[in-house]
This record gives C-alpha cells, structure tokens and sequence, in this order.
C-alpha cells in the first residue's frame, strides 16, 4: 500500500510542476527573426514578402505589378494561421498569384512585442486604407500603390481567394 501511495504522490508532485511552469517554459516558442532595424519578419511561408509599404511601392511601380497587401495576425489568430497554411502556402497560390503581383505583410501583433515603429506603421497604414479589423484581409493596390484595386475580408475558401485576387489583380489563372 505505502508502494501505491508514493507513485501517486509522485505523479500529484509531476502534475503540479508541470501545472505552475511558467508559460514561457511551456510553450518555448523561438524569438521571431528580425531585420536589421529590428522589425519582425513574417514566417517562413511568406519570407519573400515585403514588411514597409515604401519597399512594397518601389518594386511595385519597377515591376509594374499589383501590391498584394496581407493583414494578419499570425501570433494570435487561428483563423490567420490557418488561412497562411492553406491558401498563402498552397501551390496554386505560389505558382499561379504570388509570382504575378508584390507581396505586403502586415502583422497586428498581440502576443508578441515588436518595434513601435512597425506596430505604428502597420496601424496607419490599415486606418489609411480603411481595412476593418477582420483578420486576416486583404487588399489590391495597383502598381502606383496608391489605388484601391479591391479588398477580401476574412478567408474564403483557397478557389474561391484566388479567383477573386486574380480579378482584381489581373491575372490570369490557369484553369
């Protein structure tokens, strides 16, 4: 019996431990990378997009390509993350759309410390455009990047997200 009771006692002990980690500890979740002015860099899925509408703007009017402007909320939204993983990350959508238009991520941190600089700037930037805070949204601008070409609130079905962005971008998709 005494056996029975130090295994339990064992595992009340291991429970409460685990119970009383900080957050920190539990969820170890790396520092996100930076660039050199300290401005958090999106993940992976989107690395090759732009942070600063100026950046977004210049290879726009070189290019002569649409802005494709993403808000998200990727450290807090499910909904976001979701949408990342499925269409931002799809085939369809890296073959067929990203290729064909500028990409600008703009995150609305929650969860996550960032720069002043870059939570000030993603918020005007969404007050200038009038985007509703549904996240994620996007928005076309067209290659002067001054002019509204057209927003998507939420996350629609991936088909359904592509053949809107491809109408306001113009593109043509390959059925």
């Amino acid at each position: 019996m005494t056996m029975f009771f130090r295994h339990v006692f064992s595992a009340a002990a291991l429970c409460a431990a685990l119970f009383f980690l900080p957050a920190a500890a539990r969820s170890a979740d790396p520092a996100p990378k930076t660039d050199k002015s300290g401005w958090i860099l999106p993940g992976a899925s989107v690395a090759d997009w732009s942070i600063r509408l100026k950046d977004a703007r210049t290879e726009a009017a070189k290019d002569g390509k649409p802005i494709l402007i993403v808000f998200s909320g990727p450290d807090w939204s499910s909904r976001c993350k979701s949408f990342e993983s499925s269409v931002l990350k799809s085939r369809e959508f890296t073959t067929l759309v990203r290729p064909a238009v500028v990409g600008l991520y703009i995150q609305h941190f929650v969860n996550v410390t960032a720069p002043e600089e870059q939570i000030d700037a993603n918020l005007s930037l969404r007050k200038a455009l009038a985007v509703p805070a549904v996240y994620p949204c996007t928005v076309v601008l067209a290659s002067d990047g001054k002019k509204i070409l057209g927003i998507i609130q939420g996350a629609p079905e991936k088909k359904a997200y592509l053949r809107q962005v491809a109408d306001l971008a113009g593109i043509e998709l390959a059925e």
